[in-house]
């Protein structure tokens, strides 16, 4: 620990101007911080999106979906989402279901919510899975005894988005 500059805390002006810029980052709001603090998605991490990595898919339509190092796109979230998701990702699962259920960059259907939140849910564990199972538990509440049959008949095959071959990925993201 003999390398942290500990010279900061014994000048009270240091430790005031330290302060007083943290204090203006934070007024300017979230946005100017977070700016500062997440860097824009890494050249590889995007390109193993566009070539199929579910899991970098998966995480750029994060980024997209809270605009994180690109600027904030609910369309392009649910479309990396989707390429995820139809390749078994759970957690673009469990997120294109809550796009679904709120509307969010994708049409409003609870019945696709179930089935994605369900999707999802058979590939968690522990903790996850039961706040998983909670919230597609709250989803049925908003369907009929019709949908809810409809929507536990889905698969992963009745699910299937666009078309995310590198043909055609460039069009989504």
């Amino acid at each position: 620990m003999s390398s942290i500059d500990r010279s900061i805390f014994k000048r009270p002006q240091n430790f005031a101007a330290a302060a007083l810029s943290t204090l203006t980052l934070l007024s300017t709001g979230p946005a100017v911080a977070q700016s500062l603090w997440y860097k824009p998605p890494s050249v590889r991490h995007v390109e193993r999106a566009y070539r199929g990595d579910p899991r970098a898919q998966a995480w750029l339509g994060y980024l997209y979906a809270n605009g994180i190092g690109v600027p904030q796109n609910a369309e392009k979230a649910v479309y990396w989402y989707h390429c995820a998701a139809d390749r078994g990702q759970p957690h673009a699962q469990f997120l294109l279901g809550m796009a679904h259920d709120l509307g969010n960059g994708a049409p409003q259907d609870f019945v696709l919510a179930y089935a994605w939140t369900n999707q999802a849910i058979a590939r968690a564990q522990g903790r996850l899975r039961r706040d998983w199972v909670r919230i597609r538990n709250a989803i049925a509440t908003k369907l009929s005894l019709k949908e809810m049959t409809d929507a536990q008949r889905l698969t992963l095959d009745d699910l299937r988005g666009p078309d995310c071959s590198a043909a055609n990925i460039v069009k989504g993201g």
